[in-house]
């Protein structure tokens, strides 16, 4: 339990006289280029986008499958629970063998689960897979399943039957029949579509031949494919053959391609495996099963912004994926990481996420502070092997990213540049690294000769990989701009916050792809890989002026109350 401290500054209600900046005045441990400033966001307000994807987190939101069951069981604490409050679940008996399982569910999709279970770990991956994480102390911790979290589940390969009966498996108490209407019902029309990158054409996917008919006959998607071109039958691609950078799987295959170059006698041939060899065998098991098929067709490049927006509105969100390993056009960036470097579990398991079919699937991976979040960014670049783009909210961290690359890697550095208020820097070769950062991308302003050049040679050229850091401050209006302006084929956001305190978090699955993997910091430090930390709560006063318009404002706009609060500025910069 965290402790709870009164904040022992003085409140006073008088503001400051003569304050014409709403931007408060940085501390000695705030640094101001970290501070996010709004105004230079375009007029334009992509208003369509933002209501399509409103309804569609309306739509498949748990509320619109409401809990019907009438109460189990009518004692003297039933009016506390129902039915205004909607909690009475006395209907969800327990299963006879419930101290088996470590798991409960409710009927609003909030799971509850018990850590100290004997099978605890092999359930709390799966529910990281499936559920959004709201609350882990020690010994109990609070899962909800949310619109995010199912799109994520689908997007690395779980299907609606897949959840629903795993999820019964590990339940103490009988599941709802609203929450599996809910589950089926988002996985009917989750990675149902992908928009996947090949040799620089983009193609839509689905493996469904319903909705492939919906997609071609629709009015506007229609006309977005390239005149001349049939659909396409081609096998489910499969992680068969790749090695994640950093992984054991890597290590052999660069010891094999070694003893490939080492080789000098013909005769000793066959007697060990080569590098070629050792590809074909890496995950093998997925040869040995009848792969699936899918259907495919090429659209207009100029149209992917339209077919997505459209695949949303028809309630079919589209995946992104770069067929990476099939990219015969952009030329390959020669780096991989160190022989010394080796990737943690988790990092492997993050990555695995990502790369689980063998292509890059765009999204978003949330890591602690101090867990390898930049090592995690260079390895996905180091297995793409193609041009990456780097966001970093600061010049400070622009430097650290291309210090990080460098440490962890073999790169070439004049492979690496860098692009912001005080570097304008290029590399010379075909591909490479650039890092920039988000306000320099996003200026509306008119630019120097200099950072003209520098946009024009990010916008005219093809990246296989975005990685974009702190990407919590992407939903931003002026963040937006970011991901239509720079042509990008696969896109990763590293956080350790994916929190915002308006509501436009949500906007990152369709604007970057769902959230691949989430660790859990407690589980992190106590294996050792990040520090003991310990947690405090402190109570921050308000002035009299301050928590009255605080009392008068709605439920929504209180958390940007506190957030505004002076006291807590004040105890943040001591």
């Amino acid at each position: 339990m965290s402790s709870k401290r009164k904040a022992t500054y003085l409140v006073k209600g008088a503001t400051k006289a003569g304050r014409a900046s709403q931007i408060s005045i940085p501390g000695p441990a705030t640094p101001r280029n970290v501070v996010i400033d709004d105004s230079y966001e375009p007029s334009e307000v992509p208003d369509e986008l933002n209501k399509v994807i409103g309804r569609n987190v309306q739509k498949f939101d748990i509320s619109s499958f409401p809990y019907t069951l009438s109460p189990g069981i009518i004692d003297t604490a039933s009016r506390y629970f129902q039915p205004e409050q909607e909690r009475d679940f006395t209907a969800l008996s327990l299963k006879p063998d419930h101290h088996n399982r470590p798991l409960w569910i409710d009927g609003w999709g909030k799971l509850y689960f018990e850590t100290f279970h004997p099978i605890a770990p092999q359930v709390q991956d799966f529910l990281i897979t499936i559920a959004e994480p709201t609350s882990r102390p020690r010994f109990l911790h609070e899962y909800r399943l949310t619109t995010q979290s199912l799109y994520a589940a689908v997007s690395v390969g779980l299907d609606s039957k897949d959840i629903i009966k795993t999820l019964d498996r590990f339940l103490k108490n009988k599941m709802p029949p609203n929450v599996i209407e809910y589950i089926t019902y988002c996985g009917k029309s989750y990675g149902k579509v992908k928009i996947v990158v090949r040799n620089n054409k983009y193609f839509v996917e689905t493996g469904d031949p319903i909705v492939l008919q919906i997609l071609r006959k629709d009015p506007e998607i229609g006309p977005c494919q390239v005149e001349g071109e049939e659909v396409l039958t081609i096998s489910a691609p499969t992680m068969a053959g790749l090695a994640i950078a950093g992984t054991k799987d890597a290590v052999f295959v660069r010891e094999a391609e070694g003893r490939d170059k080492s080789r000098s006698d013909p005769d000793q041939t066959g007697q060990t495996p080569t590098a070629e060899e050792v590809y074909t065998a890496l995950n093998d098991e997925d040869n040995d099963d009848e792969q699936d098929i899918v259907y495919t067709f090429q659209i207009k490049d100029d149209k992917i912004s339209k077919v997505a927006q459209r695949c949303l509105v028809l309630h079919y969100p589209a995946l992104e994926e770069y067929d990476f390993r099939n990219d015969h056009i952009n030329p390959n960036l020669e780096m991989d990481l160190r022989p010394a470097t080796l990737i943690r579990p988790y990092q492997e398991r993050c990555l695995s996420k990502m790369f689980g079919n063998g292509r890059a699937k765009s999204g978003i991976i949330v890591l602690p502070c101090g867990a390898g979040k930049s090592l995690v960014g260079v390895t996905a670049a180091c297995t793409i092997k193609k041009g990456v783009v780097v966001l970093a909210n600061s010049n400070i961290s622009a430097l650290q990213w291309r210090n990080e690359f460098q440490k962890w890697s073999n790169i070439n550095p004049d492979d690496i540049a860098i692009f912001s208020s005080v570097n304008k820097s290029v590399f010379t070769g075909n591909t490479g690294i650039i890092i920039t950062t988000y306000s320099m991308v996003t200026n509306t302003r008119k630019r120097a000769h200099e950072s003209a050049k520098m946009m024009h040679f990010l916008q005219n050229r093809e990246w296989g990989l975005m990685l974009l850091d702190e990407v919590h401050v992407v939903p931003a209006q002026m963040f937006r701009n970011v991901i239509g302006s720079i042509k990008s084929h696969s896109k990763l956001g590293l956080t350790a916050t994916l929190l915002r305190e308006d509501d436009k978090i949500e906007d990152l699955n369709f604007l970057i792809g769902p959230k691949l993997y989430e660790a859990n910091w407690m589980e992190l430090a106590q294996q050792g890989h990040i520090a003991r930390v310990q947690c405090a709560e402190v109570w921050c006063p308000m002035s009299v002026e301050f928590y009255e318009q605080y009392m008068q404002a709605n439920v929504r706009d209180r958390s940007l109350f506190c957030a505004m609060n002076r006291v807590s500025f004040r105890l943040a910069s001591t």
